[in-house]
């Protein structure tokens, strides 16, 4: 929780979209942190993981569309179909979140995922 917190700040600092982990009535079990980048392409999406894993942060992509998926293809299932799911992936990062993460690489993530995204905010 003290994770998605920090990340929560940094995302609401830059202006990036993030699942919201706990409210009034809920609390999730912060097992994933999904971003969204506002008008970034699913290419430039590609290329900030890239940018990110070349600074030693492992970022990657929650959830695909199942008609992406290949076995989905072969019945005849067509992304333009589901426009809604591909708008919601096409910008989706998921930061590193999990039990061994030191407040430091929390720091470093942020650090790092600021200055990147930063470069594709529209």
């Amino acid at each position: 929780k003290e994770i998605t917190e920090k990340y929560d700040a940094m995302c609401d600092e830059i202006g990036v979209k993030h699942l919201v982990h706990s409210g009034a009535h809920f609390q999730s079990s912060n097992h994933l942190y999904l971003t969204r980048i506002p008008g970034a392409s699913e290419e430039e999406r590609r290329e900030i993981i890239v940018k990110l894993a070349e600074r030693g942060v492992n970022c990657n992509v929650h959830y695909k569309p199942l008609p992406m998926m290949t076995a989905y293809k072969e019945l005849g299932w067509n992304i333009q179909d589901f426009l809604n799911a591909y708008e919601y992936y096409e910008n989706l990062i998921t930061l590193p979140l999990h039990t061994f993460l030191s407040d430091e690489d929390v720091e470093y993530v942020c650090e790092n995922y600021k200055e990147v995204v930063k470069e594709y905010m529209k």
